[in-house]
């Protein structure tokens, strides 16, 4: 491509030319940016002109059909091995996408150049009837020249087409996936990706590196500069050779075939842009040269009523959009229609067949529910004290007559049902045609029963001393006290239960009286160390003495306590009541070092009796005890 962009710039007027193309790219670029999905398709017309290769026509065509169904896949992001990317990408590019292109191409098939022998319905391929590069013949179609080439080189393109008659030049070596005729298609280049890479050239892609280079760019924004071509299947590497990882899979290197997958977004959207605003000759020559063309833009707006529950009466509208009339319509287990208007139906699966004049089809599959019956909950009257009197009424809003039952065995013609306990009750409904629906709702065994609960937090690490106390009123005794469904049972004639020695957790308590009144609630207990009392045994250890003689035995002072402290202060004074040692951490130890000396180790304090003075709080930061504690007491130092 370099070499041949080279000559093309030399020649008179193509500067020019190819600048005005590549600023009316950028407009078109700049007016609509990357795509978020393709709604209108750019497809192009391709032609396949084979040039002294021997290779016999019927051979050729199945080339080109694989060639251009290789690149509708790349350019789609449709093609098998997109997963490599899908895989790999997190890792390696984690800010690079994939893009998926708007441009589909097609060997054409109809209205050919004349004087090349194709009649209608015949594929664009040509055997020896062009040379080079070039045919204005075939203006209007995106050229494929094949031929061998030789000296390494697998093909090539201008940078940019014209459209004009022009094209790009691949090695029949390298030219689509089949191998026929006495060609061999040959790895690492036999998936087609070779004439995926010209055309991207083609569509004004230039490649990753550019001019060559950490300086030079190919001007798409989301390919890192890299300053040179990458070769062979580096699948999985990380390579940085500038600044950012190398976008090695990209079609526009030169990696093997089997190692690219993907174009990124930028240059997707710079090559739909390209076609968009260079090669209208060729998206308008699509129309008639692509027979597959004719059907672009056909499509059935379908809309769908699903069978109601007096039954037989579903519908599916099939409106054209698009197409050329008149339309055949057929549906799927309802015959045809002569309107795409089929009512009447049952619930069941459809499927849709619609055909324009240009025997372009459409399908798809409806499916028809049958609706539930239209049902609702007219009103519940609650029970008292388990009194058996409650009762509830479901209301029938269906035109047809509907049958009622609460335990799927004994139907009746109205929704009201009485005498009823406490509970959840499930409503059936039903008719003759099939239809059916419930409808769900709870009675409760109301009361004037009241209750209050009470918890108290625990206070310990190590001991459950969590409490609940539990009031009743408006309850006939003896009232039974629930803790837990049962884990603890009080019953009495007082109207007040107490449960204690609870855990940190959500405890569940029922009160039930006499007359079956009953009441049910949750109680959480957390840690609350404000709460420390005689039955959370809290205590501080202070030694009376100890032996800082280097002997590896009883070598400092240390404070234990066995629940958690804030707030701690730990004053050590001499008979004289100065102070020798002071600290506010609860795990520092001392070893007898005199007040500011500790860690230099020239200054201790001598054997003798000293006084201790500790003030704290139990608990932690937040959730503590109310009141300071304080704790004195004397320490012997032996030396």
């Amino acid at each position: 491509m370099d070499s041949v962009q080279t000559h093309l710039m030399g020649l008179p007027n193509h500067a020019a030319s190819h600048q005005l193309r590549m600023n009316a790219m950028r407009d078109v670029l700049d007016a609509h940016g990357e795509r978020a999905d393709c709604d209108n398709v750019l497809m192009i017309p391709v032609a396949a002109h084979f040039q002294n290769t021997g290779i016999p026509l019927a051979c050729a065509i199945d080339m080109a059909l694989s060639q251009v169904e290789a690149m509708n896949a790349d350019f789609a992001g449709t093609n098998a091995d997109i997963g490599e990317w899908i895989d790999q990408q997190p890792g390696l590019w984690p800010n690079i996408s994939n893009g998926e292109s708007c441009i589909q191409f097609c060997l054409a098939t109809m209205n050919h150049p004349a004087g090349f022998g194709l009649a209608e319905g015949d594929y664009a391929v040509t055997l020896d009837q062009t040379n080079g590069d070039n045919d204005p013949a075939w203006s209007g179609y995106l050229n494929f020249w094949v031929r061998t080439i030789g000296g390494g080189t697998l093909g090539y393109s201008p940078l940019g087409g014209s459209g004009n008659g022009d094209g790009v030049t691949v090695d029949p070596s390298y030219f689509g996936t089949v191998s026929c005729g006495g060609n061999t298609v040959s790895p690492p280049f036999h998936l087609g990706r070779t004439t995926t890479h010209e055309v991207g050239h083609y569509m004004s892609l230039d490649h990753p590196w550019g001019g060559g280079g950490c300086a030079s760019t190919d001007g798409i924004a989301d390919t890192p500069v890299t300053d040179g071509p990458q070769f062979g299947c580096p699948s999985g590497q990380n390579i940085v050779n500038c600044t950012q990882p190398i976008l090695w899979p990209t079609y526009m290197e030169y990696c093997d075939d089997a190692c690219l997958f993907m174009f990124s977004a930028g240059q997707v959207a710079q090559m739909d842009a390209y076609a968009e605003a260079n090669l209208q000759g060729m998206l308008n020559n699509s129309a008639t040269t692509c027979q597959e063309a004719a059907c672009i833009g056909f499509d059935m707006s379908v809309t769908f009523q699903h069978e109601s529950c007096t039954g037989d009466d579903g519908a599916v509208h099939a409106t054209p959009q698009g197409g050329t009339g008149p339309y055949s319509y057929s549906l799927q287990g309802a015959g045809g229609s002569a309107t795409g208007v089929w009512s009447g139906l049952e619930a069941g699966t459809y499927t849709l067949v619609v055909e324009d004049a240009n025997m372009c089809p459409f399908e798809e599959t409806v499916v028809l529910i049958r609706e539930e019956a239209n049902v609702q909950l007219g009103w519940v009257q609650h029970e008292y004290c388990s009194d058996g009197a409650g009762s509830l009424e479901v209301l029938d809003q269906e035109p047809s007559a509907l049958e009622f039952s609460l335990d799927g065995l004994t139907w009746q013609a109205t929704g009201l049902f009485e005498n009823l306990h406490a509970g959840t009750y499930v409503v059936q409904v039903r008719n003759d045609a099939g239809c059916s629906g419930q409808v769900e709702t709870t009675l409760l065994n109301q009361s004037d029963l009241s209750v209050q609960l009470k918890g108290r937090g625990v206070s310990c690490d190590w001991v459950d001393n969590g409490q609940i106390t539990v009031k009743a009123f408006g309850a006939q005794p003896p009232v039974t006290f629930v803790l837990n469904g049962g884990e603890d049972v009080v019953v009495g004639t007082a109207s007040e239960g107490l449960f204690e020695g609870l855990s940190v957790g959500t405890h569940t308590v029922e009160v039930i009286d006499s007359e079956g009144c009953a009441f049910g609630d949750e109680v959480s207990l957390g840690l609350d160390y404000s709460l420390v009392g005689e039955d959370c045994p809290c205590a501080l250890f202070v030694p009376n003495a100890f032996s800082p003689d280097r002997d590896g035995l009883n070598e400092a002072l240390q404070v234990v306590s066995s629940c958690p402290v804030t707030k701690f202060r730990l004053e050590i004074l001499d008979r004289w009541g100065r102070v020798v040692f002071r600290s506010e951490d609860p795990d520092q130890a001392w070893n007898g070092a005199a007040y500011g000396s500790v860690g230099e180790g020239d200054s201790y304090v001598p054997a003798d009796v000293y006084a201790y003075r500790i003030s704290y709080r139990w608990g932690v930061e937040g959730n503590q005890g109310l009141e300071p504690l304080v704790q004195t007491g004397t320490v012997t130092v032996i030396r």
